[in-house]
C-alpha cells in the first residue's frame, strides 16, 4: 500500500449500484405495459416513480458515501506534488484534470485530493449519468491534442482499474500519439 495521510477510497456498502431496479413480475407496471398506448404511458410513469424512489434511497446514499470520504481528506494544496505518485508532469497534470472533474460534478467544495489507489469507478461514479469520464477525456483531448478512446473508460470500470492505472494509460496514450 502507497503511504499517504489518507487512505483509499473505501466501495460503499450497496455497490456496484443496480442503476434501475426491473419492475417485480406480475405487478401493475408488466401487466399494464402490453396495453398499447394509455398502458405504456401509466407503465412509463409508474417506472419514472420508481426510478426516482430508487435514486433516493439507494444512489444518493452510494453517493454521499463516496463524497464523505473525498471532504474527509480535506484541502491539501499541491497535493499531486506531495509524494512521488505522480512522478512526471504529464502525470501531475492528468491527476489534476481527473480532480478538477471530480470536483465539478460531486457536491465537494474544492476539488480533492486524489490517493493513486483510488478505485476508477468510485471517482468517475456518478447517479446521474455522471460526466466526469467526458470532462475528463475533453480536458485531455484540449491539452494534449488527442483522444482518450471511450473504450477505455469502459475497460478500466470492468476491470476494476484504480487511478494511476488509468493515469498510466492516459500518459502512454499521450506518449504514443
Amino acid at each position: 500500500m502507497i503511504e499517504s495521510v489518507y487512505p483509499p477510497l473505501n466501495y460503499p456498502q450497496n455497490w456496484p449500484p443496480v442503476v434501475s431496479p426491473p419492475p417485480p413480475p406480475g405487478s401493475w407496471e408488466t401487466s399494464l405495459k402490453r396495453i398499447p398506448v394509455a398502458g405504456w404511458i401509466t407503465a412509463s410513469l409508474i417506472s419514472r416513480f420508481r426510478k426516482g424512489q430508487h435514486e433516493q434511497e439507494v444512489l444518493s446514499f452510494i453517493e454521499k458515501e463516496i463524497v464523505d470520504q473525498l471532504e474527509a481528506r480535506g484541502n491539501v494544496n499541491n497535493w499531486f506534488l506531495k509524494y512521488d505518485w505522480f512522478d512526471s508532469p504529464v502525470k501531475q497534470q492528468i491527476a489534476v484534470i481527473v480532480s478538477e472533474a471530480i470536483g465539478l460534478e460531486k457536491p465537494v467544495e474544492f476539488p480533492p485530493p486524489l490517493h493513486p489507489e483510488d478505485p476508477f469507478g468510485l471517482l468517475f461514479w456518478g447517479p446521474f449519468d455522471d460526466l466526469t469520464p467526458l470532462i475528463v477525456g475533453l480536458d485531455i483531448q484540449k491539452k494534449w491534442k488527442c483522444y482518450i478512446p471511450r473504450e477505455t473508460i469502459s475497460l478500466a470500470f470492468d476491470d476494476n482499474w484504480t487511478l494511476i492505472q488509468f493515469i498510466e494509460y492516459c500518459e502512454d496514450f499521450i506518449s504514443d500519439s
